[in-house]
């Protein structure tokens, strides 16, 4: 992946909120502050074979995936969450979920910066 080429964007929102920056930098610390937790969480769940709670932590981060558009991430944590809810295809889990915490943590070093959040 090149350089300078962003792993999400703000397209959807600057649309749908008359490019309003603070709005965006406000969903931007809201995704630096709960997504690292959650995608934890959802590692933690897989670890431990809980695809109860891989399910419950996938279907909590589909929106915010979504909303920033992770491209990457946008049909493999659908695949997550189906795979969890139906027992199917568990072996395949871990390393999706890897994926999806290392790109969430590589997003929110790029929002912090992009922002100025801590």
């Amino acid at each position: 992946m090149p350089e300078n080429e962003k792993l999400y964007d703000t397209v959807s929102l600057t649309k749908t909120h008359q490019d309003n920056p603070d709005f965006i930098r406000y969903m931007a610390s809201l995704f630096v502050q709960h997504l690292p937790e959650t995608s934890a969480s959802l590692e933690k769940a897989c670890n431990e074979s809980n695809w109860e709670k891989v399910y419950f932590f996938a279907h909590k981060m589909r929106a915010s995936i979504d909303l920033f558009n992770l491209e990457p991430l946008k049909d493999l944590i659908r695949k997550v969450e189906q795979r969890a809810l139906k027992f199917t295809q568990t072996d395949l889990i871990q390393k999706d979920v890897s994926f999806i915490a290392d790109y969430i943590h590589k997003c929110v070093t790029l929002m912090k910066k992009e922002f100025n959040l801590s």
